[in-house]
């Protein structure tokens, strides 16, 4: 999106007549989002329209020579996304350290495909390295309705995260679990949580044409069962694509949360 689209939006859900109630919060993503030139300008106009949080999402594409110095934000939210070169995370690993360093909240991403799993640590430790605040560690979401042929039966995630989840706590890294319901989280329920809803621009979707995120772009899938479960106000539900897999588990009530080991 051009700078005068993004700003355009900025103003349209930053007004006190648009949609209810002003936006506070923005997330700017997108390929190649923290290299824009004009990140400074978009950054000023937000704050300049009352936003109060600016959270920036860069990819893999933004590393080679990224300064976090010149990153007017609150948050950088980085992937770490382990089966990729070591150049790649030695950039990000320098990206976290700099910005941690330069006061900025720092977040790491890291997909739960099967290709990563075996080789989940080195995300781990490029995380407890430079200091990162928080990290997230999503289940792959299915695309267009179509089963991702990299998604892990849940037990087989869960299986790596009893291994990583405590060392990522004890180093003092706050840890969330998003994609899977509670009832396959087990042990880590507590780390899972509802997903906020807010809205979804794009260049196909802009000012009174932008989408809910839930459930215009994502779309999750509860169950009778949920209705009585004790988890139910604070978990998504699932994908329906991967109910339909006989190995992946189905949603179930949950009669408390489990207590930590």
């Amino acid at each position: 999106m051009p700078t005068a689209e993004v700003r355009a939006n900025l103003e349209w859900f930053t007004a006190a007549s648009t949609r209810g109630r002003p936006v506070n919060s923005v997330v700017l993503s997108g390929v190649g989002a923290a290299s824009r030139p004009d990140l400074a300008e978009l950054a000023a106009c937000a704050r300049e329209r009352g936003v109060e949080r600016i959270t920036l999402h860069a990819g893999v594409e933004d590393l080679d020579g990224l300064s976090v110095q010149r990153i007017p934000v609150d948050t950088l939210v980085l992937p770490l996304q382990v089966g990729e070169s070591g150049a790649n995370l030695a950039a990000a690993a320098r990206v976290l350290a700099a910005a941690r360093a330069a006061g900025l909240n720092t977040v790491a991403t890291t997909q739960l495909v099967s290709s990563a799993l075996a080789s989940l640590g080195g995300a781990v430790q490029v995380v407890l390295a430079t200091g990162v605040g928080s990290m997230t560690l999503s289940y792959p979401f299915p695309i267009d309705g179509a089963a991702s042929g990299d998604a892990p039966p849940p037990a087989r995630a869960l299986s790596v995260l009893r291994d990583v989840v405590p060392r990522l706590q004890e180093g003092g890294v706050r840890v969330a679990i998003r994609g899977l319901p509670a009832c396959l989280l087990g042990e880590f329920a507590a780390l899972g949580g509802k997903t906020g809803n807010r809205w979804y621009v794009d260049a196909d979707h802009q000012l009174g044409k932008a989408l809910l995120f839930f459930p215009d772009v994502v779309a999750f899938h509860k169950n009778e069962e949920c209705r009585f479960c004790s988890l139910n106000e604070r978990c998504d539900g699932w994908f329906a694509t991967y109910l339909r897999r006989p190995a992946f588990g189905r949603l179930r009530a949950v009669e408390a949360l489990p207590s930590p080991s």
